[in-house]
């Protein structure tokens, strides 16, 4: 029996992994994160859904009906349901999108990333359009996200174009304006350097 209760106790203590690798790829999912990490390991869904199972066997192997054992089957079964319902939400959810990858003129490893949410013909509003550069190569390529913005109407601030018009220089353009960022030869951050006309986005 003591060796069930070391298994199960080992199996609820390994439940832990899932949560930080969770916690991980969130935070290199942010602006300026690593993208290879945050590609691999940004998938809360099955990650919590990993832990809650973990915490469900460890319940079991232990077979104790005891308040550690109880509240250990009580969190797995509440993970678990949790988990399953996002994941069925989020398969009905997933919107379409298309995306453009353009290298800088001057560094290959500096791709500009445009990606159409929705299809074209999709209600304008359900539409959005995301602006992003990868800097860097292998492990230490970073992602950052250098506008944000809703499609709009024509003559509203309907999107045009993102483009290099430097090796160093991007420019996102729509029918009322136009916004440059310039990237950091070091960091490779996108920083707003110049603005004109009106461009809503984040």
């Amino acid at each position: 029996m003591k060796r069930r209760e070391r298994f199960g106790g080992i199996l609820a203590g390994s439940a832990l992994l899932p949560l930080v690798l969770c916690v991980v790829g969130r935070r290199e999912s942010r602006s300026g994160g690593r993208f290879a990490v945050a590609d691999a390991l940004d998938h809360p869904v099955p990650l919590l859904g990993a832990a809650a199972v973990l915490l469900l066997v460890a319940a079991l192997v232990r077979g104790r009906r005891d308040l550690v054992g109880g509240a250990t089957a009580a969190v797995g079964s509440a993970g678990l349901l949790c988990a399953l319902g996002v994941l069925a939400l989020h398969s009905f959810s997933r919107e379409p999108s298309q995306q453009t990858r353009t290298s800088s003129p001057g560094r290959a490893d500096h791709v500009l990333v445009v990606i159409h949410r929705g299809l074209p013909g999709d209600e304008t509003e359900s539409q959005s359009r995301q602006v992003r550069l990868e800097t860097g190569t292998g492990w230490s390529a970073r992602r950052w996200s250098v506008l944000t913005m809703p499609e709009r109407f024509p003559g509203e601030g309907a999107f045009r174009s993102a483009a290099w018009t430097a090796p160093d220089r991007i420019t996102v353009t729509t029918d009322t304006g136009s916004r440059v960022f310039t990237v950091a030869p070091d960091s490779g951050e996108p920083t707003l350097t110049e603005s004109a006309g009106t461009v809503r986005g984040d």
